[in-house]
């Protein structure tokens, strides 16, 4: 993986520094402004994708090594080693590099209306690209050392064999240990809460063709999402299950002061 991300990231750059390259020329002419824009989207939609693959890889094989070491009963030490990287360098360049592609994105759009000076859009790129340099050198190492560690996991213990008792005893803990299924959807409603009102900031400041499209959708659904979310997180908590009144009240009521305050934002 610590390859793959590797070469994907040096496109990218290569990529965005053909894209510099149309920027600087975008002010020439229609035709060169409407070459940068259209790079833009593809440089924009490429880096997302490969600076997603760093989070897609260490949420991976957390679960791989968490799982492993639950059924090999090898201890918690080797999950605690693995959330190591978190206090690592890669870290911030992990997160930096897509905040900052998404700044860009919209920066971009709000240039070229007039809605803020020009100066704003080169600097978010220059830092954009010094992020993804940054991630380039550190994020491939982190990626190593943990492919190390889950190597080392594997050589030193071994999973049950299957239909043996001692199999039949951890599919049985298994069960009894697992997240019910409402609680982990809640997780996904409450993220994509999030994701919808980022989608529209996207569409009205990052788009050619979108920025005319209404919030009021997107605001709803996002509320609509917020309460679910709380309320199935509350309710379906495997250690303090709520009532559903103590479920259901809290969450109902933060819908609505959220559907309110987007009323007065928007």
């Amino acid at each position: 993986m610590a390859t793959i991300y590797r070469s994907l990231t040096t496109a990218v750059l290569i990529l965005w520094a053909y894209l510099i390259s149309t920027g600087l020329d975008a002010g020439s002419s229609q035709e060169a402004l409407s070459l940068h824009l259209k790079v833009a989207l593809v440089g924009a939609l490429m880096g997302g994708a490969v600076q997603s693959l760093p989070f897609a890889y260490f949420l991976g094989t957390h679960f791989w090594i968490k799982a492993f070491a639950r059924a090999s009963r090898a201890g918690d030490e080797w999950e605690q080693r693995h959330r190591l990287w978190m206090k690592g360098r890669a870290y911030p360049a992990m997160y930096a590099a897509p905040f900052l592609t998404m700044a860009v994105a919209i920066t971009g759009s709000m240039v070229e209306t007039g809605r803020i000076p020009h100066v704003v859009h080169p600097i978010l790129v220059f830092a954009a690209a010094m992020a993804q340099v940054a991630g380039l050198v550190l994020v491939p190492g982190a990626m190593k050392r943990n492919s190390a560690l889950m190597d080392q996991l594997a050589d030193e213990y071994q999973v049950p064999k299957p239909e043996s008792p001692e199999m039949e005893d951890l599919i049985a803990e298994e069960e009894r240990l697992s997240l019910p299924a409402l609680f982990q959807m809640s997780r996904w409603l409450l993220l994509f809460s999030v994701q919808v009102l980022l989608l529209w900031l996207y569409l009205r400041f990052g788009t050619e063709g979108f920025r005319e499209t209404p919030a009021w959708p997107f605001a709803a659904v996002s509320c609509v999402l917020l309460t679910l979310g709380m309320g199935l997180n509350a309710r379906h908590d495997p250690d303090h299950p709520k009532s559903p009144m103590k479920a259901w009240t809290p969450a109902t009521l933060t819908g609505l002061a959220a559907a309110i305050g987007f009323a007065l934002i928007l």
